[in-house]
């Protein structure tokens, strides 16, 4: 199954239709700044790519096995990447279930990207009394 995922990304990903590999594989993050930067960044590159689930599992699954995050995979730059590695093997024993480990990265980055686009639509002047009538 894991060669067939493989396969897939090659064939189907947009990284591998591009002629510039700078968006996939950025200079690592410094700062706060650098990594809202580079998530925005990783969002962008990857956005609509139809086997981003499957690149992001790829990536996963070679960093637990070897150690070492980089570039953007499935729409994901290396540091949360690792911070999701970090947080699966510190709750288990042994490996983590990679397929899980992707899901929940990718649900966890829709979430906290969900919320400061709420706060910017309340924050709008017509949005407090539709925000009133709603509630």
């Amino acid at each position: 199954m894991f060669r067939e995922q493989e396969w897939r990304v090659r064939r189907h990903g947009r990284c591998t239709t591009s002629t510039s590999q700078d968006a996939w594989f950025p200079e690592p993050a410094r700062g706060s700044g650098g990594l809202a930067h580079q998530r925005r960044q990783a969002v962008e590159a990857c956005a609509g790519c139809p086997v981003r689930t499957e690149c992001l599992v790829i990536a996963l699954s070679h960093e637990v096995d070897e150690g070492a995050s980089w570039g953007i995979w499935g729409g994901v730059c290396a540091r949360d990447r690792r911070e999701a590695i970090d947080r699966a093997t510190g709750r288990l024993c042994g490996t983590p279930d990679i397929q899980l480990l992707a899901r929940d990265v990718l649900a966890r980055l829709r979430r906290s990207r969900a919320r400061p686009q709420a706060r910017r639509i309340l924050e709008q002047p017509d949005n407090e009394s539709r925000v009133n009538r709603i509630a």
